[in-house]
């Protein structure tokens, strides 16, 4: 008898060979969102249904082994407030009340009816800079903390693991971070380490729950944090986050779409990282999955690589077969490899394509 989606999951993820190569795409927003036939905000602002069922809902329609992490939220975390609504579209700002007074943020979140979310400078889309008129909203899912993971984690079971999702502190995408950092370096790394004290707060208290895994995301982190400067602000609480993990005898990985490369060496030689995705190919990103492979597979588990848009969304069954099995060849010898999309499973991809890929998985990834 095989493996459970689970058993698999963790035994490639510990660097180990499991019964076959997992499958597991990359079901973060767009395919849960198309799948649930709703609009986006129902299952992204208003939890209904929690995210964490859409994404294990979508998996489960593929017959995929599911991995996917979850943002927790935690008693003290502000609701969302939307500030524009009508049939097509959401708009959720945050803000933070100070001596009676109501500061609103300078970003917003946009979601459309089946489009990816989208986060903006509240002013380029005409928002003003304060609301008199709001909602807050109360979702029809409204666990917090540990309560909140457990039920995620319960309705899992065994077909697949669930991470608990924190941030790595970093530049974030905004150019006015990059300008600060060229200006005061040190004032910047003074508020990094502000949030990453806050971020060690939060893992902690997460790793008391013993989750499946430690989920890091820091999407297209190494774009704004090039080598020099990641060593600067963030190693230094990626080596004590990874190092805590395993501490507390659990898994962590981490997410960082585009360019990846030197984030890889990094975390193989000096972290205690277990797993890192997605390990997107050129022109996305800029990895070479047998190069990876055979310099740093011996010391963290590998999950990627197939292009979303030119294998997975456009490619046709036979062109994405091909692309399962040379990344299987690449990354699976010895174990320790997830087979995976090259970031999120694109809104449009064909669903045969997904299908090909578990095929493939099971049948020529096998150990």
């Amino acid at each position: 008898m095989g493996m459970t989606p689970r058993e698999r999951l963790l035994t490639a993820l510990r660097g180990d060979p499991p019964d076959h190569v997992p499958a597991a795409p990359d079901m973060w927003e767009m395919m849960p969102v198309r799948l649930s036939g709703r609009p986006s905000w129902e299952m992204l602002v208003y939890q209904d249904p929690p995210v964490w069922k859409g994404r294990m809902d979508a998996c489960a329609h593929f017959g995929v082994d599911a991995f996917f992490g979850i943002g927790v939220p935690f008693p003290e975390d502000p609701l969302p407030t939307i500030v524009y609504k009508d049939d097509e579209k959401v708009i959720v700002r945050g803000y933070y009340e100070h001596h009676g007074e109501r500061h609103w943020g300078d970003t917003a979140m946009v979601y459309t009816v089946n489009e990816p979310s989208a986060i903006v400078k509240a002013d380029s889309i005409g928002l003003p800079p304060s609301h008199d008129t709001f909602e807050t909203v109360t979702p029809a899912y409204n666990k917090t903390g540990r309560e909140h993971y457990e039920d995620a984690r319960a309705y899992v079971g065994d077909r697949g693991i669930v991470g608990a999702c924190i941030s790595l502190p970093a530049i974030s995408w905004w150019p006015e971070d990059t300008y600060a950092y060229c200006e005061d370096p040190e004032g910047v790394k003074a508020r990094i380490d502000q949030q990453g004290a806050a971020t060690m707060e939060r893992a902690k208290a997460m790793l008391e729950w013993k989750p499946d895994f430690l989920f890091i995301g820091n999407s297209g982190m190494m774009i704004f944090n090039p080598e020099p400067i990641f060593r600067h602000l963030t190693l230094e609480w990626m080596q004590q986050i990874t190092r805590l993990a395993k501490e507390h005898g659990v898994l962590s990985h981490i997410h960082c779409c585009g360019v990846e490369r030197s984030l890889v060496e990094m975390a193989a030689s000096e972290t205690d990282l277990d797993g890192i995705e997605p390990l997107e190919p050129p022109p996305m990103g800029d990895c070479d999955l047998r190069d990876i492979k055979q310099t740093f597979g011996d010391r963290i588990a590998l999950k990627g690589n197939l292009h979303t848009t030119q294998i997975m969304y456009q490619g046709t069954p036979a062109q994405v077969e091909e692309a399962c099995k040379k990344t299987i060849d690449d990354a699976a010898e010895g174990g320790g490899f997830i087979l995976s999309t090259g970031d999120q499973t694109p809104r449009d991809t064909p669903e045969e394509n997904i299908h090909i890929m578990r095929h493939v998985a099971e049948t020529y990834g096998r150990y």
